[in-house]
């Protein structure tokens, strides 16, 4: 019987049954901060790119120009014949003609060419929306590691570039964090060491080694602040 409920010869029944959520285990921090990371990072990576413009505005600038520098050489001669006035009007009437068939023929190419440019442009907003997006990653990568966080690392989507600098990117910071956790590891070692080396000294009675105790132990302090500012572990 449990030192909980009171005693009685009848028990009431507990018919309350807990919600499934509650049976079920919940998910671990690392988890959530994992899911929240992937919703971040996808949310992250749908705007629009100052590179992603730039690139665009120099696609849309570039294929303008040309476009008027192939339509100027076209039209200019007709249009110059139309103002001459030593055609005559049957000159000029033929002259409109054929510049009427040649607006015929120019802007369904025109048309088509237009359509063209469209399909670049979102084939080079795709293409430069697989480099911004891991750039902006790296971006998001170095302020963390500025800040001291060792255990992220660059997750880029399965068809981004770039892929061969978030390898390198992650490992130098796996090594980093090897480094960092072996250093923690050995102050920790060390601390008991001059633990240990306390006592002895304090047995002992000698001021010049208690005084040396004294000044190892504030170094070691300095060195744990030091140490735990970087963060090597998820949660």
């Amino acid at each position: 019987m449990s030192p909980l409920l009171p005693a009685s010869s009848n028990p009431t029944p507990f018919t309350q049954t807990p919600p499934v959520s509650s049976l079920a285990h919940p998910p671990s921090r690392h988890h959530q901060s994992k899911a929240q990371d992937l919703r971040a990072q996808k949310h992250r990576l749908t705007f629009m790119h100052p590179l992603q413009v730039r690139m665009l505005s120099l696609v849309l600038s570039y294929t303008t120009m040309i476009a008027l520098l192939l339509a100027v050489p076209v039209f200019r001669p007709f249009m110059q014949a139309l103002d001459n006035p030593a055609l005559s009007w049957q000159e000029r009437a033929a002259v409109a003609t054929d510049l009427l068939n040649l607006h015929a023929r120019y802007w369904p190419w025109a048309l088509g060419a237009g359509s063209l440019l469209v399909l670049h442009c979102l084939h080079s907003l795709r293409m430069v929306h697989r480099i911004a997006g891991p750039l902006d990653r790296f971006k998001q990568l170095y302020q963390e590691i500025g800040e001291g966080n060792l255990s992220r690392r660059a997750i880029l989507r399965p068809h981004d570039y770039l892929t061969p600098e978030a390898d390198l990117l992650n490992r130098m910071t796996a090594q980093l964090q090897a480094r960092v956790s072996a250093t923690k590891q050995a102050q920790t070692t060390l601390a008991l060491d001059v633990e240990r080396l306390k006592e002895t000294v304090a047995r002992e009675r000698n001021p010049i080694f208690t005084t040396l105790v004294q000044q190892t132990e504030q170094d070691l302090a300095s060195l744990k602040e030091s140490l735990d500012w970087f963060k090597t572990h998820t949660g």
